[in-house]
């Protein structure tokens, strides 16, 4: 029987004076010679199974990536001063992200890396012309599942407040600054 193969992938097919009778070891060349040429895409010489295992493997690893970040707390659309419970303790994740916003709309984020029992600064400043440049800040402490403003003893003053950075350097006490949203970073091994 008379073969001849494709110039590229060296896929055979029968000349065309082949009589039918030799179809069924045409068919046979043709399907060893793809299964050749699909050979050569098999990395590194492993089996399909080890493959399709590493496939999976990754797979699996994606997955528990994105089950690591996990949200704590989303209160964008009707925020509120004082005390946020999250969903969660703190305790339990490597990183804390929060989000935050000022009275003047302006947004701003902070990453706490082993977040529990931290006092975090927040702060974001407005510039609304030469003499009114405003530096809001309200400290927290991340306890447990509690985030509440912060102060240095129990009847001291909430940490809390703006300077007007610019001419007057007037400063006063207030509650500026709200919580919009935590996100939570599980610790996570990649082996």
């Amino acid at each position: 029987m008379t073969v001849s193969t494709t110039p590229k992938f060296r896929l055979p097919y029968p000349e065309d004076n082949e009589p039918i009778k030799n179809l069924p070891d045409i068919l046979q060349q043709q399907a060893e010679g793809i299964e050749g040429v699909l050979a050569k895409f098999d990395y590194g010489g492993g089996d399909q199974n080890g493959l399709t295992a590493r496939v999976a493997s990754l797979e699996t690893l994606l997955a528990n990536i994105k089950a690591n970040y996990v949200v704590l707390f989303d209160n964008d659309a009707n925020v509120f001063q004082g005390a946020i419970t999250l969903s969660e303790s703190a305790a339990n994740f490597e990183k804390l992200t929060i989000c935050f916003k000022s009275n003047d709309g302006v947004y701003c984020s902070m990453d706490v890396a082993r977040p529990n029992g931290k006092v975090v600064a927040l702060t974001t400043s407005f510039y609304n012309g030469t003499n009114y440049f405003y530096v809001k800040n309200r400290c927290y402490k991340i306890d447990g599942k509690i985030i509440n403003t912060w102060r240095r003893a129990a009847d001291g003053d909430y940490q809390t407040g703006e300077v007007n950075a610019a001419n007057s350097n007037a400063a006063r006490m207030a509650d500026l600054i709200t919580i919009t949203q935590v996100f939570g970073t599980r610790r996570m091994s990649l082996v």
